[in-house]
């Protein structure tokens, strides 16, 4: 990268683009509005530079400022997913600097910055389509035993889900329309679920009430972070980029959910419940760690998390999840409140697990708590809605509500305590970074 410093103004110019560059590494990884602006004010301020940014669902506005100069510019993404990866190196680079910044010259604090972004932004994915669709296999299957299906919805889940991922995959690599790959995504997994199980009825001549763990195997679509961040987004009153992101994710619950009433109407087949495998409470509760870890290991390797932070959200999102489901069961405490209280352990874990593990916090906190997404709960609604049936459209679609808001709430209040700049809206003057 060239250094012409022979003006203030090229110099201002070359500064904006790097702080610009880390906001869209960001943006196209799916971190949350706050987030995109606090790293961008963390780089402007090492390069000297004031930074002030507005955040969309696709797009970055950013003024940089030095004196009396100051820089706008846009950019904006093309596809929306999530890159937990990228994150995390960023998050690794950004503190590698921020310890030695002072130790360097101007020059080769751009030079150093310039490089190591441009590694960031080559990286390519760590797992390939047919890991993403074991991965989406896994996770689903796991959810299907916590939503209280036997081994016969697992295993139609297994395969149902692994097809629809990969083609899911496939298409976007192709740069197909995103909603248009949900709902062929979704009209493959339910399509096959259902073929599994039809085939199974008459050759095996297992119940074919085994048919209602079809829901199960559209999981994977489920947009868990950005609805989970949107909100989180909305609790630090930033309103445009949390609209965006919440309606975002309701749009892909829309299709995802009328493309496999299609495949079901064609049918005639409602969601009912999956028929509860008779398990005695403890070895209920041991079956619900293994499939809480292994559920949540599968969302976060299909966030292309590394290894090592996969595996470290899976064992929090073991004992938060497997915490709410018998404080459900046993305590008899409300959904909601049983989520807000798991959500906060989550966050509180996160906490201490990030600094062990060197990881954002964001990385560990939202995967493990993507496995308490009330899917099943909203695709409910939108079947009652598609079928005009409004009392129970109103009812299943209320409590996904509650329990969406629920779980950021509980990470909320962890961050709060944990994090001066959540629990105050203006930090005193020499807090300030």
């Amino acid at each position: 990268m060239t250094l012409p410093f022979s003006s203030n103004e090229l110099q201002l110019n070359i500064k904006s683009d790097l702080v610009l560059r880390v906001g869209k590494i960001c943006l196209a990884a799916g971190t949350g509005s706050y987030r995109i602006k606090q790293s961008m004010r963390h780089v402007a301020h090492m390069l000297g530079v004031e930074n002030q940014a507005h955040i969309t669902l696709t797009e970055i506005n950013s003024t940089c400022r030095c004196e009396t100069q100051f820089k706008t510019e846009v950019t904006n993404i093309q596809g929306i997913g999530i890159n937990t990866n990228n994150i995390q190196l960023l998050e690794t680079l950004l503190i590698e600097v921020q310890a030695r910044y002072q130790d360097m010259s101007e020059s080769e604090l751009i030079c150093y910055l310039d490089q190591s972004l441009a590694i960031i932004e080559t990286q390519p994915a760590l797992y390939g389509l047919c890991e993403s669709a074991l991965f989406a296999a896994i996770a689903c299957s796991s959810f299907t035993f916590l939503l209280g299906g036997g081994l016969i919805e697992m295993l139609g889940v297994l395969i149902a889900s692994a097809f629809g991922q990969a083609l899911r995959q496939t298409l976007l690599y192709k740069h197909l329309n995103q909603f248009v790959v949900t709902m062929l995504a979704a009209a493959m997994a339910s399509s096959l679920y259902f073929l599994i199980i039809g085939v199974s009825c008459l050759i095996l001549k297992v119940n074919i009430q085994h048919t209602a763990g079809y829901i199960a195997s559209m999981l994977f679509l489920i947009p868990g972070f950005p609805l989970i961040t949107g909100v989180l987004d909305l609790a630090k009153l930033d309103f445009s980029s949390g609209i965006q992101r919440v309606t975002y994710a309701v749009i892909i619950i829309f299709c995802a959910t009328f493309a496999a009433w299609v495949v079901a109407a064609g049918i005639h087949v409602a969601p009912e419940a999956m028929l509860t495998p008779n398990l005695y409470p403890v070895w209920t509760a041991f079956f619900r760690l293994i499939a809480s870890f292994f559920g949540v290991l599968g969302f976060a390797l299909l966030f292309n998390s590394p290894i090592k932070t996969a595996l470290t959200t899976a064992f929090i999102g073991m004992y938060a999840n497997t915490l709410r489901l018998e404080l459900i069961d046993f305590a008899n405490i409300p959904i909601q409140a049983a989520s807000l209280i798991a959500a906060f352990i989550v966050g509180i874990s996160a906490f201490y697990f990030s600094h062990y593990i060197k990881c954002p916090r964001i990385a560990l906190s939202v995967p493990a708590v993507c496995i308490m997404v009330p899917g099943i709960y909203m695709f409910r609604a939108m079947y009652f809605v598609q079928q005009n049936d409004m009392v129970n459209a109103i009812n299943w679609g209320t409590q996904a509500l509650l329990i969406v808001f629920a779980l950021p709430l509980g990470l909320v209040l962890a961050r709060v305590c944990t994090d001066k700049e959540w629990a105050f809206n203006l930090l005193p003057a020499d807090e300030r970074r």
